[in-house]
């Protein structure tokens, strides 16, 4: 049975391998740039915008239209002609004039001349497609944040996962060298009650942090549209796990002005310019051309009102000019114009806050990639140590305090390897975001 077991158990697992779906950090990316829910959003609003930009300019196409229409007059109204109309003491006439159908048809091209508020709206076609691709790339941006810290995070809580289950064997089989001493009579039940109380702090540790990872999981599967019931698992976990191959020393240049950030609120200084001036230019006169062309039928009859057709056509030309609407346009440009004004300042003010935060990112990296060298070097120490007390406790040379100080050392040590490789990981993604090279990042992974 044991073989027949051992078949099925293996082929389980394959199944199970097969299901689920491994990604590197790029495959990530690539996947929830193309099936995260916002991604379809935002490409709609860039279509969107594509289209108000077409709607826009039909302001300043021709429009025709074609009307027809048809009356019954059921009574004809009645004109008086009066009395002595026609001579001296004519009497009073009363007349109808008309048929009791009256058919028209009617054909109408209109067409602008000159509409100066017009001209400056179509100004805003482009910069609103740029303002809606914009915010569809910072969308996309933000994926790639997302989906590589979350990756990150997966990264390090099970690698803290696997050093905490590896201190709770170690420390379990302390457990049973004590129980076995005190067994003996050459060690006390308090040093049981000690090593039990380091494997319950263990298994805490190990319970928060399968709860993190847990979380880590679910976020990144959020953030790559993929279902939470669904696996998945990370196929590049030891290139980010080996520090070594990925330290570098690099100048992040700052310049906001190649950021994502910044092309969007100067696009929208843009819009908010044009959108002034629109209003401003609505004080103008305007001047449209059109052409009309129709026929009208009569008759008394319902068929003779369409056999019966006197065609007309006239051409023409449409001035309006409003002169004054109650200091309603002077206000509307005023606010405009506050708007606009504020959009510059802001944009300043974002340039600030960019600058600030790269800078900052730009310390915690370089605190960053010295802490992880130091970490690393005083985790292999503390190992180090950790191996020879424990080698001097079995010897009877040490006693079992000495050994959990030991264990305590080395098991703080690790965490602070492994939290300063997540340190090191985020804090470069922090960076790239501050000055705008989160594509490059994704692209050359």
């Amino acid at each position: 049975m044991k073989p027949v077991i051992s078949i099925l158990l293996l082929t389980a697992l394959t199944v199970s391998g097969q299901a689920q779906e491994r990604f590197s950090l790029k495959e990530s990316i690539a996947y929830g740039l193309q099936h995260n829910r916002t991604v379809s959003i935002y490409k709609n609003n860039r279509l969107q915008a594509e289209q108000k930009a077409r709607q826009a300019a039909a302001a300043y196409l021709p429009n025709v239209n074609i009307s027809a229409g048809l009356d019954d007059n059921i009574k004809l109204p009645v004109t008086i002609i009066p009395e002595g109309t026609f001579g001296p003491g004519t009497p009073e006439q009363r007349v109808s004039f008309g048929t009791q159908y009256n058919s028209s048809h009617v054909a109408q091209l209109d067409q602008p001349i000159f509409d100066k508020a017009a001209l400056t709206g179509l100004k805003a076609r482009q910069p609103n497609i740029d303002y809606a691709a914009l915010t569809e790339e910072q969308n996309n941006e933000n994926l790639v944040y997302n989906i590589a810290v979350a990756y990150f995070r997966i990264i390090v809580a099970q690698k803290q996962l696997d050093l905490l289950l590896d201190n709770k064997a170690r420390m379990e089989k302390n457990l049973g060298i004590a129980q076995l001493r005190a067994q003996q009579g050459v060690a006390k039940k308090i040093d049981i009650k000690q090593v039990q109380v380091n494997i319950n702090n263990i298994e805490s540790q190990i319970s928060v942090t399968r709860n993190s990872l847990e979380l880590a999981i679910n976020t990144l599967k959020f953030n790559m549209g993929i279902g939470v019931n669904e696996s998945i698992a990370l196929s590049d976990t030891a290139r980010w796990l080996s520090p070594e191959n990925q330290l570098k020393k690099a100048d992040f240049e700052f310049d906001y002005k190649k950021t994502t950030d910044f092309a969007l609120n100067q696009t929208q200084l843009t819009l908010l310019d044009i959108n002034r001036k629109n209003i401003r230019d609505s004080r103008y006169p305007t001047l449209g051309f059109y052409a009309r062309y129709g026929a009208n039928g009569f008759g008394n009859k319902l068929g003779d009102a369409y056999e019966r057709l006197f065609d007309f056509g006239t051409i023409g030309l449409k001035f309006q000019w409003n002169i004054f609407s109650g200091f309603r346009k002077d206000a509307n440009y005023k606010i405009a114009n506050y708007d606009f004004e504020n959009a510059k300042t802001n944009l300043l003010l974002k340039e600030d806050q960019q600058r600030l935060t790269f800078q900052n990112a730009d310390l915690s990296f370089n605190r960053a990639e010295t802490t992880i060298t130091t970490n690393k070097e005083n985790m292999d120490l503390a190992k180090e140590v950790y191996d020879n007390v424990s080698l001097q406790h079995r010897e009877g040379l040490a006693s079992l305090t000495e050994l959990l100080n030991a264990e305590n050392s080395y098991q703080q040590a690790q965490s602070n390897y492994v939290q300063s490789l997540l340190d090191y990981y985020i804090a470069e993604i922090e960076l790239r975001r501050a000055n705008g090279s989160l594509t490059e990042y994704y692209n050359n992974l």
